[in-house]
């Protein structure tokens, strides 16, 4: 435990010093913001050394080494002193300091709290094992051995990963300067996403509020924005009540939440089910996926659209500071500019991200300018901004799209439709707290709506549409038909769940001014209700991934320690003993098993690793079968000169035999290799690593 607290520490000073390098920059975009926009100057500067470094790398300019994050890093020093050295920027910055640091020390607190307690809830089952993690930490692990961008695909060799990796770039360069292993700066990321989830989602819900009340309050800013916070970060949906209120009609109970009722649904609730509801519950051939940040937090997959999470709140959070400056110019570069940058790194992280906040961008720019300018006005404006937003994004992903190929088919209009009430059970919570902010725009005139009703009004719209969407279309993928929109309804859904959890706290505040009894009251209780049946999902979840038993530490192999120990040693001799990225043949696996651990824990290369993955990477099937054919005949072949041209058309260097050789090939002929001359370099058990000659 204490070498884990240890590990926090030193990452938690390592985010904070690269934090501090866009203080300036940070409190300058976030000047109207009540804490000065704090909590965001982490995600700023994570996202932006990223930025520079990987369009560095890509071009060839700087190797993606720890040398070269020094230096940017050290080039973003000296532009802060240059701009700190201009007029009175300095005396401004300092007294910024000297006023916050109350508050920057409470956010900063709050954030390690956070990501003190989810590490902790991590400890308990901290496996780098199961449903995506081997493809998310090879992503890490392939780029701690990249010299040059894009990173090596670990199951495609001699092709770069196609698939949105630019989260995994950040929490890889997190990883580089910390010097921590990957083995644990997997769950310490994981911890990371969360904590910014909650201290982010109470910023930008209090400076909505701050800007409609215009004073600090605990009462009428802080509680309403930490509830938000926790709907954001920790909450669920309507899904355990529902299965709660099935088990007491069972019982012929009357209350709803009765003891009974609880306990019953502490031992027998899946807590998946909350996100594979519709076409699960009744079966159906609509399946579909609708899955939210807690339940992220809690399976732990380091992917995309969780890791994508601190930076559409960042992005949030800026358009509403943006907006606070009024500009009357047609063209706003510093809206449109710092946007399109922004969507540009959200694309690459997840790709979906894009076109979500890309609507939203068009919605809240559209409201804001109706609100300041006549109706042509606004029209040309948002949209004049809008197309520079898209040009620049286009310009800002080139780097990236250089090497990626997009894996969607085109849209298809959608056969199924979901239950009303299930989208309720989903959904309904939200909209019983949040689509009363239309009474605002019905009961105020035009001169009395301010801009955070504005703003808050394009949040639930969006969310809105966002739901509607997957009823209506649905982007086809290589998905089979009973899951022909899971995908879309999944990223759209899960975008719906945090807008509606950032403005929960603000319709609170608003609602319940102009309310009075006794609808005051009831709409008090209806949120009460709403945020009571919300965060009961977090007892099951937790309680059932984790047990919060028996603490094991923030080390991510344990069940490799387990169950394949003499792979273990093998890896770590591979990591100790080879560098840059040579191919390491290894068994070609099935998506979610164990095979392909040795690609997924050193980052090396192989053939073709999880063969359906592949399939959706590269477009079609065609291409990974024939290396999963290829490889099956390297392992199985009498012939060792088919052997010697199979190895050579991948550049084959290693050769893995362990356990999971041995399982899927029962044919395995290692005769072949002793008489093609490879020496074993490493041995463990019956684990062995061949050499192949170049």
């Amino acid at each position: 435990m204490f070498t884990d607290l240890k590990h926090i520490a030193f990452w938690w000073l390592t985010l904070f010093s690269l934090g501090c390098l866009s203080w300036p920059l940070v409190f300058l975009v976030f000047k109207k913001f009540w804490d000065k926009g704090y909590i965001f100057s982490k995600i700023v500067s994570l996202a932006l050394l990223t930025y520079i470094i990987f369009v560095l790398s890509v071009y060839k300019f700087l190797p993606f080494t720890n040398p070269s994050i020094f230096a940017v890093i050290l080039f973003v020093i000296l532009a802060n002193f240059y701009y700190l050295s201009r007029g009175k920027n300095f005396l401004t910055f300092k007294k910024t300091i000297q006023k916050n640091y109350p508050t920057f020390i409470a956010e900063e607190l709050i954030f390690l709290l956070i990501l003190a307690l989810w590490s902790y809830v991590r400890g308990f089952a901290p496996n780098i094992e199961g449903l995506e993690k081997f493809m998310d930490w090879g992503f890490v692990n392939s780029v701690l051995r990249t010299r040059f961008m894009p990173p090596a695909d670990m199951w495609f060799a001699g092709q770069p990963i196609n698939y949105y990796y630019f989260g995994h770039l950040i929490f890889t360069l997190i990883t580089k300067v910390s010097q921590i292993p990957s083995t644990i700066t997997y769950n310490l990321s994981i911890a990371t996403v969360c904590a910014l989830t909650f201290v982010s989602g109470f910023s930008l819900t209090s400076n909505l509020i701050f800007s409609y009340i215009k004073k600090i309050n605990f009462r009428q800013i802080i509680l309403p924005a930490l509830l938000s916070a926790l709907l954001l970060t920790f909450g669920g949906n309507l899904h355990a009540v529902y299965k709660i209120a099935k088990i007491n009609i069972k019982n012929n109970d009357r209350l709803l939440l009765t003891p009974t009722a609880i306990r019953e649904a502490s031992q027998s609730y899946w807590y998946p089910d909350a996100t594979r509801f519709i076409g699960a519950d009744p079966v159906t051939e609509d399946k579909t996926i609708h899955e939210f940040p807690l339940y992220s937090f809690v399976v732990a997959d380091l992917h995309g659209h969780m890791n994508d999470i601190p930076l559409v709140l960042c992005f949030v959070a800026f358009l509403f500071a943006s907006f606070l400056m009024a500009s009357n110019s047609l063209i706003t570069w510093r809206l449109f500019l710092p946007s399109a940058l922004i969507l540009s790194i959200a694309f690459m992280t997840n790709a979906w991200d894009f076109a979500v906040y890309g609507l939203f961008f068009g919605l809240s720019t559209l409201f804001i300018n109706l609100k300041r300018h006549r109706p042509t006005i606004a029209l040309v404006k948002t949209l004049v901004n809008g197309l520079l937003v898209i040009l620049f994004w286009y310009l800002f992903t080139l780097p990236f799209s250089l090497n990626f190929q997009p894996m969607t088919e085109g849209l298809r209009l959608s056969d199924a439709r979901s239950p009303l009430y299930q989208l309720f059970i989903l959904h309904g919570g939200f909209w019983l707290i949040n689509l009363p902010i239309i009474y605002i725009f019905i009961r105020l005139k035009k001169s009395k709506i301010n801009l955070s009703d504005i703003f808050v009004l394009a949040l639930v719209v969006t969310a809105t549409l966002l739901i509607i969407f997957p009823e209506v279309a649905y982007l086809k993928d290589i998905y089979i038909y009973q899951h022909r929109r899971s995908n879309t309804m999944f990223k759209l859904v899960y975008q719906a769940f945090i807008m509606y959890s950032l403005s929960a706290g603000y319709v609170l505040v608003r609602l319940t001014g102009l309310l009075r009894s006794p609808f005051k009251f009831i709409y008090k209780f209806i949120f009460l209700l709403v945020f009571a049946a919300h965060l009961i999902y977090p007892y099951f979840a937790v309680k059932s991934y984790y047990g919060l038993k028996q603490y094991q530490g923030l080390w991510g192999l344990d069940f490799l320690q387990s169950s394949y120990p003499d792979n273990l040693a093998a890896i770590e001799w591979i990591n100790q003993n080879i560098p840059g990225q040579p191919v390491m043949l290894e068994a070609v696996g099935d998506s979610y098993t164990t095979y392909n651990q040795v690609s997924s824990a050193t980052g090396l290369p192989t053939v073709v690793g999880w063969i359906v993955h592949e399939w959706l990477w590269r477009g079609g099937y065609d291409q990974p079968a024939a290396r999963q054919a290829d490889v099956a005949q390297i392992y199985q072949s009498n012939d060792p000169d088919q052997v010697r041209r199979l190895l050579q058309k991948y550049a084959v260097a290693y050769i893995f035999v362990g356990d999971k050789e041995v399982e899927k090939y029962p044919d395995l002929n290692q005769d072949n290799f002793v008489k093609l001359n490879f020496p074993i370099v490493a041995q463990f058990g019956q684990t062995k690593i061949y050499k192949v000659p170049r």
